[in-house]
């Protein structure tokens, strides 16, 4: 889960890097404003998951599990 949620957040940064890099370059209006309108989007997703509580609580607890799994296998080695 938190794998998932880690990837999501590198590829919304990754387009986001190339929509600004794009909204830069380009002397085309129509472009920049498309490029400009997909980082908004992009800044807008990543609120969401930023900020979706459940998602966090979800989170949390996976790490919370594993950190308990591992410690009970320490103490049964």
């Amino acid at each position: 889960m938190i794998q998932e949620y880690e990837k999501c957040l590198t590829g919304i940064n990754c387009i986001l890097k190339e929509a600004w890099d794009t909204s830069r370059s380009t002397e085309d209006k129509r472009e920049k404003m498309q490029a400009l309108s997909l980082a908004k989007e992009c800044y807008s997703m990543k609120l969401d998951l930023l900020t979706n509580v459940g998602v966090i609580r979800e989170a949390m607890r996976f790490a919370t599990d594993k950190k308990r799994d591992n410690a009970m296998r320490q103490r049964n080695i």
